[in-house]
């Protein structure tokens, strides 16, 4: 699969992974957009509360994030961060729904 259908299987629901990723058990999916209301934002934590004192009132929403999710081996569990692809990423053919 190339990344254009990439895009469109993320915009799905999919999860998918290359072959790169597979050999550490890892896939890319797209985040779903979230509204946290004011009233949950200060129970969040995953926030620094610097960050929750700076938008105290407001509602905070989540868009258009995609996550890289692997397994980390030494720790036994599995780690998400933020995905930016990268130009190898973008040119790979080998991306599958995983």
């Amino acid at each position: 699969m190339k990344f254009s259908e990439v895009l469109d299987a993320l915009k799905d629901g999919e999860r998918l992974t290359n072959s790169s990723l597979s050999a550490k058990r890892g896939c890319i999916v797209r985040q779903i957009p979230q509204d946290i209301s004011d009233e949950v934002v200060p129970k969040m934590t995953s926030l620094p509360q610097r960050a929750k004192d700076a938008i105290e009132g407001y509602e905070l929403s989540f868009k258009d994030q995609v996550l890289l999710i692997w397994w980390d081996s030494t720790k036994q569990r599995y780690i998400a961060t933020s995905y930016i692809p990268n130009w190898y990423d973008i040119f790979r053919e080998d991306w599958t729904i995983a």
